[in-house]
């Protein structure tokens, strides 16, 4: 008798979420490389404001990497990464709040999507597919 194991399909809610940090990943990539890069320029001329630009540069990259990996954790059905995640994102929505008062619009973008994926994190059926599966019965093997 051949038993067929289907895996559950990634809910579209859990797959909108993994779009939008894929974009979140490659903004804060291309952040961090512009200021390394200008901070290199800085540092070969002189001024003073190129530890601050390296230290948001490689801070850009750092949070690209655990975001990129946090993504990949959920797409594997490992439920500690969606913390990870919100954690993340509130303080994406703290950061545009903060833009938005200095005067800064685009603060806007930034809140959106991290609610976006927040509010999608936390569907009913993303909670189900996060849920670790119960064995089959009958699918333990006896020892001895």
């Amino acid at each position: 008798m051949e038993q067929t194991t289907q895996r559950p399909r990634m809910p579209f809610s859990l797959k909108i979420s993994l779009g939008i940090l894929t974009l979140q990943v490659l903004s804060n990539v291309a952040t961090g490389v512009m200021l390394v890069y200008f901070a290199a320029e800085a540092a070969e001329h002189g001024r003073s404001a190129a530890l601050l630009q390296y230290l948001l540069g490689y801070g850009s990259l750092a949070i690209a990497v655990v975001v990129i990996v946090s993504a990949v954790l959920l797409g594997r059905r490992v439920p500690g990464a969606r913390a990870v995640v919100t954690v993340l994102e509130v303080l994406t929505v703290i950061s545009g709040v903060v833009a938005l008062v200095q005067g800064s619009p685009q603060g806007i973008v930034g809140i959106s999507l991290a609610v976006l994926v927040i509010v999608h994190l936390f569907r009913p059926d993303v909670n189900a597919w996060l849920r670790p599966a119960a064995p089959a019965p009958g699918s333990h093997v006896a020892m001895g």
